[in-house]
């Protein structure tokens, strides 16, 4: 089951991801403080909050939902420092009246590193382009893609860390992966591996 929250003042995409057969669960991209996720979150047995990237418009609501869940901070060691509050986290910049409660990750993740949620099992992908720590996370059939893949486009490279060349190669590594997947990104709406391979701009680098 894959629970969607379209919260924040960015309209970011906060995903909660439960295994069916156990009701295990991870959070991604825990973008706001946001009433009805909270809640959401009291009955549900999460197990990991995953950040895709530490900018501040997916991350705000971390250190709060970590003390109501209990679950493991799960991120890329080049995020960590935006976690903790890193100018490059973006959130001088974007305007929030609330302030950003610095947090660091429990688990620090690396390409081809693994999480299990209950039965199902994801792969990490880390996918620098829009940040130099950006991850995607590959498994039961879908990708949660951060702000690397959006439909029809891809991340911004413009921020501190990001670079286009790298984001080409991360493009490539992700269409090179077999088969299809439903792509959950972290703006806008879902889409899916076969339609980007077809008509993402980004495709005519490759």
């Amino acid at each position: 089951m894959i629970k969607t929250y379209c919260i924040g003042p960015m309209g970011t995409n906060c995903y909660l991801y439960v295994d069916d057969k156990t009701g295990e669960g991870m959070l991604v991209d825990p973008a706001y403080a946001d009433k009805k996720l909270f809640d959401d979150l009291k009955s549900e047995n999460v197990k990991y909050i995953v950040v895709t990237h530490a900018h501040a418009d997916h991350i705000m609501g971390v250190s709060q939902i970590k003390e109501i869940t209990g679950a493991k901070v799960v991120c890329h060691k080049n995020e960590n420092a935006r976690l903790l509050g890193d100018d490059t986290n973006l959130y001088p910049y974007i305007g929030y009246t609330e302030p950003y409660i610095p947090v660091s990750a429990d688990v620090v993740v690396k390409d081809g590193d693994k999480l299990q949620i209950g039965d199902s099992e994801f792969s990490i992908m880390h996918t620098p382009g829009h940040t130099n720590g950006s991850i995607c996370l590959v498994g039961d059939g879908v990708i949660f893609s951060g702000d690397t893949i959006f439909n029809g486009t891809h991340g911004r490279i413009d921020f501190p860390t990001g670079s286009g060349s790298q984001m080409i190669e991360s493009f490539k590594r992700i269409i090179a992966l077999d088969g299809d997947y439903d792509i959950y990104a972290g703006h806008d709406s879902t889409t899916t591996l076969s339609k980007e391979r077809q008509s993402n701009p980004l495709c005519s680098y490759l």
